[in-house]
């Protein structure tokens, strides 16, 4: 029997923590990690991450009787504006992976019993669609990893050179560059035109191509591309 089997089954069972992952680095993004628990006031740790306490809401985890994967809705507390930034940076977070995992609080890092192995399966789910963003919550609704059926995959179109990020836009009366529609994470300072020259800032193109675009600004490494140069073309 696990740690967590025999803490469930126990007539003192320790307090439940739920933690969230919202993993958005397979759309160009960072990780973003939280806690609703209502006996957490300050930042958690488990298994060395830091788990912020955020107003959140989640519902709809169950499976219903027809067998179907549950479509949880997530609402997240939007008082600061930081999510808002992140949101409309990154598309609405569509495609972002979120994890939602469950443990008892004598398994955190720090109490005696510490262990980041002790935790209930980890539910992990997609961001499929934002339902709704105002001032006060941004809210999401959630499709298992898993439930697919139906699908293309990629769920867009494969191109082998053309990246179809949406590039920055450099705006001539504030005399700095606009993010709010853009998807690309690039925010350096070296600007360089459709041919990879270096230019000015109002000269700044992006050729939407791996070297001229990504390379030029990124380097050599794992670059945010939305193209698919691994993709060979097909013989007709």
């Amino acid at each position: 029997m696990t740690l967590i089997s025999e803490n469930a089954q126990s007539l003192a069972a320790d307090d439940i923590i739920h933690l969230y992952e919202l993993d958005a680095s397979v759309i160009g993004g960072g990780i973003y990690r939280f806690t609703s628990s209502a006996f957490e006031s300050a930042p958690v740790s488990f298994g060395g991450n830091v788990f912020e306490p955020t107003p959140i809401e989640t519902d709809g985890w169950e499976m219903s009787s027809q067998g179907t994967m549950p479509r949880p809705k997530l609402k997240v507390a939007n008082v600061s504006g930081v999510l808002s930034a992140v949101v409309n940076e990154f598309g609405d977070l569509v495609g972002a992976t979120f994890r939602r995992i469950r443990t008892f609080r004598r398994f955190l890092d720090g109490m005696d019993d510490a262990d980041q192995d002790a935790h209930f399966p980890v539910d992990v789910y997609r961001i499929e669609q934002k339902t709704n963003q105002n001032r006060v919550y941004i809210e999401w609704t959630l499709a298992a990893a898993m439930d697919q059926q139906g699908r293309r995959l990629p769920g867009r179109q494969v191109i082998q050179s053309a990246c179809t990020h949406t590039y920055r836009r450099y705006d001539p009366e504030t005399g700095s560059f606009d993010y709010s529609k853009a998807t690309c994470p690039y925010a350096g300072s070296a600007c360089f035109d459709a041919k990879g020259n270096p230019v000015s800032a109002s000269e700044d193109r992006c050729s939407k191509l791996l070297q001229s675009g990504c390379v030029k600004r990124f380097g050599h490494g794992d670059l945010p591309t939305r193209a698919f140069p691994g993709v060979g073309r097909a013989n007709t």
